[in-house]
C-alpha cells in the first residue's frame, strides 16, 4: 500500500513539474534571463509539490506502455511553454514601443545587449521591459500567471492531443495585438516627434547656414525625458490592463 502511494505520487509529481517547470522557464518575470536557474528551478519544484495534493487526481492513471508515457511528458512540457511564450508575447509590446521612442527621442542609437532579447537592443526598450516587469510584481499579476498555469489543466486535460492550429491562432492574435500596443505605448512620443521635426525643417528652411539639427539634438532628448516621465503611468495602466485581459483568457470561470 505504501509502495503504491509512494510511486503514485512520484509519478503525480514528475507530469505536473513538467507542465509547471516549461511553464516556469518562459513565464514573464520569473521566466527572464536575469534570474538564476536554480531560482527557476526551485520555484518549480516548489510548486509542483504543493500542487500534486490538488492536481493528482486530474491526471491520468499511469500509462502502461513506454511510448503513451512519453506521449504524456512531451505534450505536458508543450503545454507549459505554449502558455509561457504566450503570456510573453504581450512584453514584445514593450520591446515595440521602447523602440518607436528611441527613434523619435534621438537615442536609437544608445543599444546594448539585452539577454531577454537574445540581441542588441536600445536602451529605452530594456527600460520599458524592466518597468513592465516590475509592474507585474508589484501589482501581483504574477499571480494570475500562476493561477493559469493551475487551471490549463482544466481547459488542456492530460494526454489530449495539442491543438496546434488553436495555438497557431492565439498566437497570431497576441503578436498583432502586442505591436498594436506598442504603437499605442509610443503614441505621444510619435506625435512629439512629428511636431518636433517639422519645426526644426521650418527652421532649417528660415535659417539654411545653421545647423540646427545639430544644435537641437540636446533639447530634443530632454524634451523626450520629460513627456517619458509624463507619461510613464499611463503606460503602465495600459499594460497592466492588457496583461490582465490576457491572462484572463487561461483562467476557468468561477
Amino acid at each position: 500500500m505504501l509502495q503504491d502511494l509512494v510511486a503514485g505520487n512520484a509519478y503525480a509529481f514528475i507530469v505536473i513539474f513538467c507542465r509547471l517547470g516549461a511553464a516556469m522557464i518562459s513565464l514573464p518575470g520569473v521566466g527572464e534571463a536575469s534570474v538564476s536557474p536554480r531560482i527557476r528551478l526551485t520555484i518549480a519544484l516548489l510548486m509542483s509539490g504543493v500542487s500534486v495534493p490538488v492536481l493528482a487526481s486530474s491526471l491520468p492513471p499511469l500509462p502502461a506502455q513506454p511510448m503513451q508515457l512519453a506521449f504524456l511528458v512531451v505534450s505536458e512540457i508543450g503545454f507549459g511553454l505554449a502558455l509561457g511564450l504566450l503570456s510573453r508575447l504581450i512584453f514584445s509590446a514593450l520591446h515595440v514601443g521602447g523602440t518607436i521612442i528611441a527613434l523619435q527621442a534621438g537615442l536609437a542609437s544608445a543599444v546594448f545587449f539585452d539577454p531577454n532579447q537574445g540581441s542588441q537592443s536600445a536602451i529605452v526598450s530594456s527600460a520599458m521591459i524592466l518597468f513592465g516587469v516590475t509592474l507585474v510584481f508589484a501589482t501581483n499579476l504574477h499571480l494570475l500567471a500562476l493561477q493559469a498555469a493551475y487551471d490549463s489543466y482544466t481547459l488542456f486535460p492530460p494526454m489530449q492531443a495539442p491543438a496546434f492550429g488553436d495555438f497557431a491562432e492565439v498566437a497570431t492574435h497576441m503578436v498583432s495585438g502586442s505591436i498594436a500596443l506598442g504603437v499605442k505605448l509610443a503614441a505621444p512620443f510619435i506625435v512629439y516627434g512629428i511636431v518636433f521635426n517639422v519645426a526644426l525643417g521650418l527652421l532649417n528652411r528660415l535659417m539654411p547656414q545653421l545647423q540646427i539639427f545639430f544644435i537641437m539634438q540636446a533639447p530634443q532628448i530632454a524634451l523626450s525625458l520629460i513627456l517619458f516621465g509624463l507619461s510613464l503611468g499611463a503606460m503602465g495602466l495600459l499594460f497592466t490592463t492588457r496583461f490582465e485581459a490576457l491572462m484572463a483568457q487561461f483562467l476557468v470561470p468561477r
